[in-house]
């Protein structure tokens, strides 16, 4: 039986940014307002996949995320993955808000001990941030690394945003 996905987008002060769910949760998020990168992403990973034209869910959850609003992470779809990004994602979840972990702990969250190079790489490849809180991941040495092609702009207010929200 196929798969159904929805997909649409929402404005946000990133600007806009598509979304793909299933009734598990969310599957895929793109920043932009061209789909086909993120339909071409769906059909790898979901082949069987039906877009059924309804409204995804958690829309709302996110344009609001962006804003800085504090919410509980949206249910994620982590199918069509390898099963160490998988798991890998399913540590990172567990980093509460304000909090950080480092990518040696998340490896040895995943039973990769010494995996903290690959846990690097996939927090570079994620494809759900911030159902998936990237940001939250560090450097031991330092408390601190980059962001991608997002810049660390983006990555210090994210967690700056997060740490004086908790504090309040």
């Amino acid at each position: 039986m196929p798969e159904p996905i929805a997909i649409g987008s929402v404005n946000t002060p990133w600007g806009p940014m598509q979304l793909a769910t299933t009734p598990r949760g969310i599957l895929l998020i793109e920043r932009g307002d061209d789909p086909a990168p993120l339909l071409a992403e769906v059909r790898r990973r979901l082949p069987r996949s039906d877009l059924d034209g309804t409204e995804p869910d958690h829309l709302e959850w996110l344009a609001g995320w962006i804003a800085g609003e504090r919410r509980d992470l949206a249910p994620v779809d982590l199918r069509g993955l390898s099963d160490f990004d998988a798991a890998v994602y399913g540590a990172v979840r567990e980093i509460g808000w304000g909090d950080r972990a480092t990518y040696g702990d998340i490896a040895m969250a995943v039973g990769r001990p010494g995996g903290a190079r690959a846990v690097g790489g996939a927090m570079a490849r994620c494809p759900i941030f911030p159902a998936v809180p990237c940001h939250r991941v560090v450097r031991a040495v330092d408390g601190w690394s980059g962001w991608g092609t997002s810049g660390d702009a983006r990555k210090r207010m994210l967690l700056d945003r997060e740490r004086v929200d908790r504090a309040t």
